[in-house]
């Protein structure tokens, strides 16, 4: 059996990395929020899927640390590393996330300026196109079929 002071610096780092890992989990997490648009539902799903992660990490840490008993430098150590993790990569992924959100959106506009004129061109001649179409096949079938009746004859 392991004495109290034996196992606590290999626990305590284990559950630091553990922190930095479940850091920067979470940040995919929140980068994935930011590109495809926040909103509380999708914020409350990717925070419930961080949870299920993160609560099995923290069972598996303890239980390689301390044989499964939860000890509070557990704990501590994930915290400090999720907040290593936030204040130093997180800030920078945030940072990148945006910069590459904004870079797109100047791309998507510019793509469209310049495409919009000759898109509206092919709608435009897609349309005139269409119409001759439609207008042909109306011609032919509004067209008065003949009758099987001769004339001067009458059926009445």
């Amino acid at each position: 059996m392991m004495g109290m002071g034996e196992g606590f610096l290999p626990g305590f780092l284990l559950s630091l990395a553990a922190g930095v890992a479940l850091g920067a989990f979470y940040d995919s997490l929140r980068v994935l929020r930011i590109v495809l648009g926040g909103g509380r539902r999708r914020q409350f799903f990717t925070d419930l899927l961080f949870m299920t992660v993160a609560a099995p990490v923290t069972f598996l840490v303890a239980l390689a640390a301390e044989a499964g008993q939860l000890r509070f430098y557990i704990l501590a150590g994930e915290g400090i590393g999720l907040c290593l993790w936030a204040l130093t990569f997180g800030e920078l992924t945030g940072w990148a996330a945006q910069l590459v959100i904004r870079g797109l959106s100047r791309l998507k506009r510019g793509l469209k300026r310049i495409f919009w004129p000759v898109g509206k061109w092919f709608r435009q001649k897609s349309g005139q196109i269409w119409r001759k179409i439609s207008g042909k096949r109306k011609n032919k079938l509004s067209k008065p079929k003949k009758s099987l009746e001769t004339k001067g004859e009458s059926s009445v």
